[in-house]
């Protein structure tokens, strides 16, 4: 399967009816973590590996944050707002959870306990703020914002302070901000490497996963697929990133690159190194039984008469990309 341990979890589906699996990245074990005909994403591990906290639309009215046991079950609503909440991720000590909602009337970043208690408003801009992550002393939060020039860049907020510093600031879109274990950088999504459309900033163009050091400085692209590559996740070591390419790909949208040459140039300084590093990654492909998955999705091929003689497999090319499990929105937790 892989040399990599621990578990991921990430959403796979059809349009409007997505679920969240589980996979032990060692076994190749898979499991459904939900069920039924609703929309469940953005799922985030806590520290301990014990449950998955998440977002969707079960309750029928706006998008609301629900956990799930890590073996599956019943979900359990932390949130009953009826507007849009999304973007869940439990603090690095379990306690609280960090998420986006606009339940003020804006885009911005909100805590709350772990059992949905407490919530409160953390940021207040008039701007649109998403993609919130955790920093890794539990002490502030990283975010993507429009705030300062109208698109989209990365920030931090220290959480005794309030006090917010942009930490990047690029003529393109870079969000998913999501620093490494150990906090010294920050992988992120970003379409900078394209030409700027003045016309468009917002157009969704290209996206590739890229990375810099926590203060923003020595950016590098990882990855150089053609569609977009996202959501950025950490291997509990460090060493590895997973990540959701929507390339032409079939099957498999989620990859593993290993970092670790990159990261030892990072800690040298040299740029140059760092450059030349990336140049070399290995990209793979995660890799195992999707037949479940499949099976659960309940796709079809609708066959008439004039189709009905052509094999499965050439009849697969007709669905629309993503059809037999799109998988997106990965994380990555350590197993204890």
């Amino acid at each position: 399967m892989s040399e990599q341990s621990g578990k991921i979890v990430f959403a796979s589906g059809s349009v409007n009816d997505y679920d969240l699996w589980s996979l032990d990245m060692a076994t190749g074990d898979i499991l459904q973590l939900t069920h039924g005909k609703n929309w469940n994403d953005k799922p985030c591990w806590s520290p301990d590996g014990s449950r998955v906290v998440f977002t969707s639309n079960r309750k029928g009215k706006g998008q609301e944050i629900f956990w799930v046991p890590a073996e599956g079950g019943e979900a359990v609503a932390l949130t009953s707002l009826g507007v849009w909440a999304d973007c869940p991720v439990f603090s690095p000590d379990g306690t609280q959870i960090a998420f986006i909602s606009n339940e003020a009337g804006n885009n911005d970043v909100w805590l709350m306990d772990a059992d949905g208690e407490n919530r409160a408003q953390v940021t207040t801009h008039e701007g649109s703020d998403k993609h919130v992550r955790w920093a890794q002393d539990g002490r502030g939060l990283y975010f993507s914002s429009d705030r300062n020039d109208g698109d989209a860049d990365i920030w931090h907020i220290d959480l005794s302070s309030r006090q917010t510093k942009q930490i990047n600031q690029d003529g393109g879109l870079d969000i998913s901000p999501t620093p490494s274990p150990d906090g010294s950088v920050i992988a992120f999504c970003s379409n900078r490497q394209l030409k700027a459309n003045p016309n468009d900033k917002f157009a969704d163009r290209d996206k590739d996963i890229w990375l810099m050091r926590a203060d923003g400085t020595m950016p590098v692209r990882l990855t150089d697929n053609q569609g977009a590559d996202y959501s950025p996740s950490w291997s509990p070591d460090g060493t590895h990133i997973l990540y959701t390419a929507s390339d032409t790909s079939v099957e498999c949208h989620l990859r593993v690159v290993d970092v670790s040459d990159v990261r030892a140039a990072y800690a040298r300084g040299d740029h140059d190194a760092v450059k030349k590093a990336a140049k070399r990654l290995r990209h793979t492909k995660v890799q195992y039984d999707r037949s479940g998955m499949k099976e659960e999705i309940g796709a079809q091929r609708h066959a008439i008469f004039l189709t009905s003689w052509i094999p499965d497999r050439l009849m697969k090319g007709v669905y629309p990309h993503g059809y037999f499990g799109h998988e997106r929105n990965p994380h990555w937790v350590g197993t204890t």
